[in-house]
């Protein structure tokens, strides 16, 4: 595999799962007992949006760039924008990845396990990563992972799947590691990540997710291009499974924010349960 984020850091697709990701974060510590985070796909913890990689995908510049020049004073956007430490008037020239962004929000009862494949990536984010909490980061496969350690001992917490869809596979493989995590752990809290390339491909992830039959399962798609444009990564979504009370009106708000501002004509936000509270 030959996946590398900084291409892609900072882009409309990596608003929208971070943003995502520190809501759910939220919730969990509304308890004061402890939480695992496992980030199965975890990349590195800090992305140099002045890098020749970023510029030469331009992708940053499209998304958060864009969205800091134009959206800084959303509020629906504000913790983000202090996850990420944004500020008014300024570019950003570091961009946190999801470790950096969990590692931020543990508290010393909380830990977290990074997951990665590639050694260089691995050890960046051992070397860029700090918490108040307990860190491990490990090189070796995601789903391996998902299956050693899910559930946790703390029997709360929040899985993050974030896979590159490389491999012709991928959501075979997902899909079939997902139900099993989640009849070994039907508490846990559930993220799962997708591309959205075209309005098949999104019907087709979207049916295939349903008939696992998980209940409890919310979908949210940002589309900052029409799905058939055929430019590429038209939108992303994320599957949430055991979604937090009053995330759907979180994510609405963030996300209806992020369109406005650097979306164009014929995308779409939309948001909605997957699947019953119960079979």
């Amino acid at each position: 595999m030959n996946y590398r984020h900084i291409y892609h850091a900072g882009n409309f697709a990596d608003i929208a799962k971070h943003v995502a990701l520190l809501a759910c974060l939220n919730a969990l510590k509304r308890k004061d007992t402890p939480f695992m985070v496992l980030d199965t796909h975890a990349g590195r913890g800090v992305y140099d949006l002045q890098s020749a990689q970023s510029h030469k995908s331009q992708e940053a510049e499209r998304g958060i760039q864009t969205l800091l020049q134009r959206g800084i004073d959303e509020p629906a956007l504000s913790d983000y924008f202090a996850a990420i430490r944004a500020r008014k008037g300024k570019r950003l020239s570091l961009y946190p990845g999801s470790p950096a962004l969990i590692a931020a929000a543990l508290r010393p009862q909380d830990r977290a396990v990074f997951v990665e494949l590639m050694p260089a990536e691995a050890r960046a984010i051992e070397r860029e990563v700090q918490s108040a909490g307990k860190l491990n980061t490990q090189i070796e496969d995601a789903y391996e992972s998902l299956k050693a350690l899910v559930p946790p001992p703390e029997r709360r917490g929040l899985v993050l799947i974030d896979p590159p869809y490389e491999e012709a596979d991928e959501v075979k493989k997902l899909l079939r590691n997902l139900a099993d995590a989640y009849q070994r752990w039907p508490t846990g809290l559930y993220m799962i990540w997708y591309p959205i390339r075209s309005a098949e491909q999104r019907r087709s992830m979207h049916a295939r997710t349903e008939a696992l039959r998980i209940p409890k399962m919310l979908y949210a798609d940002i589309a900052v291009h029409p799905d058939d444009a055929g430019i590429g990564l038209a939108g992303s979504g994320l599957f949430i499974v055991n979604p937090p009370f009053g995330i759907e009106s979180i994510l609405l708000a963030a996300y209806d924010a992020i369109y406005r501002h650097i979306a164009a004509a014929g995308g779409y936000v939309e948001i909605e349960r997957l699947t019953p509270e119960k079979y």
